[in-house]
């Protein structure tokens, strides 16, 4: 059985190497830091305090810096600036609207439709675009279709890797609209952090949905 990983934490604290400050760092033409082995490891036990920090300093967030290895080039970044995207990430919340076009009337009962919403924080605009696959079926007291049972949820994100963890579905309004809560996991930037949105799908009388 392979060993558990250890989380960051303990990871960065077996790092022995000087601060980060003490380190100086050579640059390429376009200015971005070409690091050694070394000091990317002693950036990333700074990035570990700061996450640490970040997050208790912003009540209710849950993020973590994402493994060593799974670090890009462009996630290399001094410590200011990855502080700086840490508190941006600690406040993506998402906006109460969403971008939507009907889909059209359905001659059958099923459809599929995508609707989108975002989070920004200070510059940081990231799309959740939300894929539902739903059965309706025409109620002839009433002379409209409704919202039958709701077959699947799909979700993806403009930036970064999203994991979508789980999602709630609730039939409102008489069976006319769907609300859905769906969480998930954001990696962007060497950070993972996680989300809950929520959206509506509704169905028209004649069995579109938007």
């Amino acid at each position: 059985m392979a060993a558990p990983i250890a989380p960051a934490s303990i990871f960065a604290e077996e790092i022995t190497t000087k601060n980060v400050e003490d380190i100086s760092v050579e640059k390429n033409n376009l200015g971005q830091a070409k690091l050694t082995q070394e000091q990317k490891k002693a950036y990333y036990k700074q990035y570990v305090k700061i996450i640490e920090e970040v997050v208790a300093e912003h009540g209710g967030t849950n993020m973590w810096v994402a493994p060593f290895d799974e670090f890009t080039e462009e996630d290399w970044v001094e410590p200011e600036e990855f502080r700086q995207k840490a508190i941006a990430r600690a406040n993506l919340r998402f906006e109460n609207f969403q971008l939507s076009n009907s889909s059209g009337p359905v001659a059958l009962g099923a459809v599929t439709k995508t609707k989108e919403t975002q989070i920004h924080a200070e510059g940081v605009t990231v799309g959740l675009y939300v894929t539902g696959s739903f059965k309706t079926e025409y109620n002839h007291t009433a002379k409209r279709q409704f919202f039958k049972t709701i077959n699947s949820v799909t979700s993806r994100t403009s930036k970064g890797t999203w994991k979508q963890t789980g999602y709630t579905p609730r039939l409102i309004d008489g069976g006319r609209t769907f609300e859905i809560s769906i969480g998930g996991e954001l990696k962007l930037a060497g950070i993972y952090s996680t989300h809950r949105a929520s959206l509506e799908f509704r169905c028209s009388p004649q069995g579109g949905v938007s």
